[in-house]
């Protein structure tokens, strides 16, 4: 696994990994002494003596599950005790737990019943959020259905002989959940890796906010300030100001983007359920068939046998399981798709900050930025994009530059919005590119019926806003203005159609300030 890039988020990262490690340890160090308990408990109600004429003795399978279990049983248990946090105990946990899964089918002379602890018991071992923990345990039960079903079949599949292919196909079926769990585990550790890079960074702002505001505290206690001091108070104020807006951004998106996420995981969940359930149906079609191939089952024609299997087909209504299962797998990755999309955006569009411009291409940015902010502007209006695609990558401050995008898309979407209130339509925004000599030109426009003449000369004014109160701080677009201006060398200006709609108009220089574009 690639690790944070800070040395405070990845002592975040491994802080949490730790915790998850020694959780989830002591959660299977209980499982281990219940499955423990279960398996002697199992073994003697299902055949506690063995006879041999007139004599009995305890059955072996009752001394396996005393003596194999409790081996099974007390290295894990042990470990999870005197080394909770050691990451080589999560792997003895894992292959004792698939083992305890063999020894549960052997008990019980390999029920089908028995192997569905197998596929349960790789689901716990990706509670570690670590993909690598599968790997020993998918090989341990490879390796013993194969072995087994050799030498001994009738302790894993229940028959005296078995075909080779079925510790292959159980394999197969192993790999099918690996596949998922795996992935899971990947998306699950990006995801806490970029919670704790997102914690570092806000514990380093919240560090430097501290910082300035002692300092001026300090310069308050001065009798006197210099001209130099003012400036230097205006400077760190205009970044306060900025950092209040992308909290306040960042506040207004937190459910935004969770509505994204969780309509698509909704349906992947729903869609793994059904497949789940169904998945039952389609093995036991595989019994009708193993039944009716038994060379030691009941004499029967090959009519009989047919019309079984039939039978079978049309109780379990197989041509639907046929079209649905497909059908639901390809949702559900179309689900993952989605999410995957909405993460590399937030990714692309919580760029860290930095103090020097760099080539960056804002066509990508754009719409990293208003896949972002979709659920901001989606119920509002329809946005089209006209992005050229001979721009080259343009020096900027990218973080900077996408909170800009992101207060024009979401200003022109709550201009649609006041524009049609009670109304049931749409309006239309369209953000378009283009290059115009040595600069790039972004353009934000909507049909939200225009700024009147009467403020329009007032609307990058810091404070300065139209919304009710709780709606907007009035800071967006005097911010927007100060990061395109001062620190870009461009412009930003607007241009309205009074009824029609607005359009913000964004100019970038290509080349930096004091060089020149290379012919």
């Amino acid at each position: 696994m690639s690790q944070a890039s800070s040395p405070r988020a990845r002592e975040i990262e491994h802080a949490r990994d730790l915790a998850v490690r020694v959780r989830t340890n002591r959660l299977f160090a209980i499982l281990m002494a219940f499955q423990f308990a279960a398996t002697v408990i199992g073994a003697l109600i299902i055949a506690p003596n063995t006879w041999a004429g007139a004599e009995s003795s305890i059955h072996v399978h009752v001394i396996a599950a005393i003596t194999i279990g409790g081996a099974l049983a007390a290295l894990p248990i042990t470990l999870t005790f005197i080394a909770p946090g050691w990451y080589g105990t999560q792997h003895v946990v894992g292959v004792a737990q698939v083992l305890f899964g063999s020894l549960f089918i052997h008990i019980t002379g390999g029920r089908i019943e028995a192997h569905f602890h197998l596929f349960g018991s790789l689901a716990f071992i990706a509670f570690y959020r670590d993909w690598r923990t599968l790997v020993a345990p998918t090989l341990v039960i490879a390796i013993d259905h194969f072995a087994r079903g050799i030498f001994w079949p009738e302790s894993v599949f229940g028959v005296i002989a078995a075909a080779p292919w079925r510790a292959l196909e159980h394999a197969g079926w192993v790999i099918f959940e690996d596949v998922f769990l795996g992935y899971s585990c990947v998306v699950s550790s990006r995801s806490a890796r970029a919670i704790a890079e997102h914690e570092a960074e806000l514990e380093s702002k919240n560090a430097e906010i501290e910082r300035q505001v002692d300092q001026r505290t300090e310069h308050l206690a001065d009798a006197l300030i210099s001209l130099e001091n003012e400036i230097e108070d205006r400077r760190r104020i205009e970044s306060q100001l900025v950092q209040a807006q992308k909290l306040e951004s960042i506040g207004q998106l937190a459910a935004g983007i969770a509505h994204e996420i969780n309509t698509p995981a909704q349906y992947v969940g729903d869609n793994v359920r059904f497949v789940r359930d169904e998945f039952v149906g389609l093995l036991s079609i595989v019994d009708a068939y193993a039944t009716q191939l038994d060379e030691n089952g009941p004499a029967m024609s090959w009519d009989e046998r047919r019309s079984a299997i039939e039978a079978k087909l049309g109780e379990v209504d197989y041509d639907f399981l046929r079209s649905e299962i497909p059908s639901a797998l390809e949702q559900s990755l179309e689900g993952i798709e989605r999410i995957s999309h909405i993460v590399i955006a937030m990714k692309d569009f919580s760029h860290p900050g930095s103090s020097t411009k760099e080539a960056a291409d804002l066509n990508k940015a754009i719409r990293s930025t208003v896949t972002v902010c979709s659920n901001r502007w989606k119920y509002a209006a329809d946005l089209e994009f006209d992005l050229a695609d001979a721009i080259p990558d343009t020096p900027c401050l990218l973080g900077e530059f996408n909170q800009v995008i992101l207060n024009l898309v979401v200003n022109a979407a709550d201009a649609i919005e006041t524009k049609n209130q009670g109304q049931e339509k749409k309006g239309r925004i369209v953000v378009s590119t283009r290059l115009d000599g040595e600069f790039v030109e972004v353009r934000v426009a909507d049909d939200g019926g225009g700024i009147p003449e009467s403020i329009r000369e007032r609307v990058f004014d810091p404070f300065f806003t139209t919304k009710e109160v709780g709606k907007g701080t009035g800071q967006g677009l005097a911010i927007s203005r100060s990061v395109i201006v001062e620190k870009h060398g461009g412009t930003l200006d607007l241009l309205v159609e009074e009824g029609v709609g607005t359009t913000f108009v964004i100019r970038l220089p290509l080349a930096k300030q004091g060089e020149r574009v290379a012919a």
